[in-house]
């Protein structure tokens, strides 16, 4: 049976969902989520992005859009990555809830409504999943991940689940670059939006003993570290530069008061090269300190009107005459 064709103009929930690498059959994919938002009696639109060519899906969601649902579907002309997909769902989203869902199964689809029944008192909501069941590697990834995000200063449990709704305002400041996409809730956090973790059971299917390549976790541990300077040092950069630069001072400054008490004890000093060491660790912690100096400035001059907090509610104001 067809389902019901959303109305152009009430749609409640837009579905979100980016075709990457990682991928089960699309017809069973969409099925599943279709019954389960059924099932919640809002109006919902699919959004399905494409990074790059994929023949098979794209030829399976045109069967669907012509034959049972309308779908709207985006290609790219070569692969840009999760969030370019993302951003591109979200600027074609009618919805005010902005559902995004990986395009395999990896929470059960039936638990997808209690996401959305969050979405009252919370700006985000995190799907983490329950990994009880999962296999020994899966767990310790997932543990692996959820640890090296917590040094960058993340809260929340396994940053890899791709489930999330989110309301459209927070995409008008949230900005998200490269493959941050697993960090979304910890960015929209530091913007000041009400974020909750809702606990989800895992796919059956996402269970399987999965591998990954060595440069996946390369590029995992790098945009960690950059996240992890972005989100503490943004908006005070010379805090960073500047105790970086006074360690190699203070190094520089010890090597420097090591060789005048060796001076004094008639120990030569030509031709060491600990001599240069000391110029060296000087010369560095002063530009070191100054590139965060330069940075602080940036900042102060160009970002006065940005700013960092949001308000909750107003509790009371005085009537204006």
């Amino acid at each position: 049976m067809n389902a019901p064709c959303p109305s152009l103009e009430n749609v409640e929930v837009s579905v979100i969902v980016p075709v990457v690498d990682r991928t089960d059959p699309a017809e069973a994919v969409w099925r599943a989520y279709r019954t389960v938002l059924m099932s919640t009696e809002r109006s919902f639109e699919f959004i399905y992005v494409l990074d790059g060519p994929h023949p098979e899906y794209a030829e399976a969601l045109a069967r669907i859009s012509e034959q049972e649902f309308p779908l709207h579907v985006v290609q790219f002309n070569r692969p840009f990555g999760q969030v370019a997909c993302l951003l591109e769902g979200v600027r074609r989203a009618r919805g005010n809830t902005l559902l995004i869902l990986p395009a395999y199964f990896q929470v059960a689809p039936e638990a997808i409504p209690t996401l959305l029944d969050r979405m009252g008192s919370v700006d985000v909501a995190a799907a983490y999943r329950d990994r009880s069941r999962d296999n020994s590697l899966g767990r310790l990834r997932g543990w692996w991940f959820e640890m090296f995000a917590r040094m960058a200063g993340s809260r929340f449990r396994d940053p890899g689940c791709a489930v999330r709704a989110v309301k459209r305002h927070v995409f008008d400041e949230l900005q998200l670059h490269h493959e941050q996409h697993p960090f979304l809730p910890m960015l929209a956090e530091q913007l000041g939006f009400k974020v909750a973790q809702v606990s989800l059971p895992q796919a059956q299917t996402d269970r399987r003993l999965r591998r990954h390549r060595p440069l996946t976790y390369l590029s995992i541990i790098l945009d960690l570290v950059a996240l992890s300077f972005l989100t503490r040092f943004m908006q005070k950069p010379f805090r960073f530069f500047g105790s970086l630069g006074a360690i190699f001072i203070a190094l520089g400054v010890a090597t420097g008061i090591f060789m005048m008490v060796q001076r004094q004890m008639g120990q030569e000093m030509a031709d060491r090269p600990i001599l240069v060491l000391t110029v060296l660790l000087i010369v560095l912690g002063i530009q070191i300190a100054a590139v965060g100096l330069i940075a602080e400035i940036i900042i102060f001059t160009r970002n006065r009107s940005q700013t960092v907090y949001r308000i909750d509610k107003i509790i009371a104001q005085p009537d204006e005459e």
